[in-house]
C-alpha cells in the first residue's frame, strides 16, 4: 500500500475523531456551566438564609446548611439546616427560603422543636 493510500484511508477516522472531540469538549463546557449556574444560585440563597435566620434568632454562633434543592425553573429552595447557638444548645431541621424574606421562621419541625426556636426569637448581631 502506498503511503498516499495510507493517509486518504486514516483522513475519515481523523475527521470522526475530531469531531468526537469537539462534542465532547462541548458537552464538557456545557454541563460546567450549568455547574456554576447552580453553585451561584445556591450560594445566593445561602447568603440569604443565613441573614435572614440571624434576624430572626438571637444567639446563633454558628449555621451550617446542606441538600439544597430547588426548582426549575427557579422559584422554590430549601435546605437542611443545622445551627448552633452560643449557650451549645443545636437545632437541626428543614427549612424553605425565598431570597426576598428578611426574617425566616419557616421550616419542617417537631412542636418541641418549634418551642425551641420561640424561645429564642430576636436578632444576631
Amino acid at each position: 500500500m502506498s503511503k498516499d493510500r495510507l493517509r486518504k484511508s486514516y483522513k475519515p477516522l481523523f475527521i470522526v475523531f475530531l469531531l468526537a472531540t469537539i462534542t465532547a469538549g462541548g458537552v464538557f463546557m456545557f454541563s460546567m456551566l450549568g455547574k456554576s449556574q447552580e453553585e451561584r444560585r445556591n450560594r445566593e440563597y445561602e447568603v440569604s438564609l443565613v441573614n435572614a435566620l440571624k434576624n430572626s434568632y438571637e444567639g446563633i454562633e454558628e449555621i451550617k446548611i446542606s441538600n439544597p434543592t430547588y426548582t426549575n425553573p427557579p422559584g422554590d429552595w430549601s435546605c437542611k439546616v443545622d445551627i448552633l447557638f452560643e449557650d451549645g444548645e443545636k437545632i437541626f431541621y428543614g427549612i424553605p427560603h425565598n431570597l426576598d424574606e428578611i426574617e425566616n421562621y419557616n421550616g419542617r419541625m417537631t412542636y418541641g422543636q418549634r418551642d425551641f426556636l420561640n424561645r429564642r426569637k430576636g436578632i444576631t448581631t
